[in-house]
C-alpha cells in the first residue's frame, strides 16, 4: 500500500509546465526568429507563432521581450499593452502575433534605452505585435 501511495504522490509532483500570457496559444509550429528574419515578408502576411530565447525583457512594465534565436533577434510587444510577462522571465518562448520590420523612432529608442533598460535598438527591428507569448522554460 506504502508503494502505491508513493507512486501516486510521484506522479502528482510538479512539472515544468508553460507559462501562458495574453490570449490562449493557437495550435501549430512556431517559426525560428532566425527564419523569420532572413525573409520578414514571407511570414508578415497574417498572424504566425515564432519561437526564440528571451534575451531581454521590459523591466518597466514586463510589456515586451526580446527573442533571439542563431544570431537573429525580434521584440515581441505585447498588442495594445494587454498583457505583461514577469520582469525576469528567461528561457525558450514562443509568441503568436503579427511579423512586421519597423523603423524606431527617436522617441521609442530613448524610452526602450532609459526606462527598460534595453540596449540602444537599430533604426529598424524585426517586430511581433503579440497576443500571446508562451514560456516554455
Amino acid at each position: 500500500m506504502k508503494t502505491m501511495l508513493s507512486l501516486m504522490l510521484l506522479c502528482a509532483a510538479p512539472v515544468a509546465l508553460a507559462a501562458n500570457y495574453g490570449e490562449p496559444m493557437p495550435a501549430g509550429e512556431p517559426v525560428a526568429i532566425s527564419a523569420a528574419a532572413a525573409d520578414p515578408s514571407a511570414h508578415a502576411a497574417s498572424p504566425a507563432k515564432f519561437s526564440g530565447r528571451i534575451t531581454q525583457v521590459c523591466q518597466k512594465k514586463g510589456c515586451w521581450v526580446v527573442l533571439e534565436d542563431e544570431g537573429s533577434s525580434a521584440r515581441v510587444m505585447a498588442k495594445d499593452h494587454g498583457f505583461e510577462v514577469p520582469k525576469d522571465a528567461s528561457g525558450r518562448a514562443v509568441a503568436y502575433g503579427q511579423l512586421q520590420m519597423e523603423p524606431i523612432s527617436e522617441e521609442h529608442a530613448r524610452h526602450l534605452v532609459e526606462d527598460d533598460g534595453a540596449a540602444a535598438p537599430a533604426e529598424r527591428e524585426l517586430r511581433i505585435v503579440a497576443t500571446a507569448i508562451e514560456i516554455l522554460d
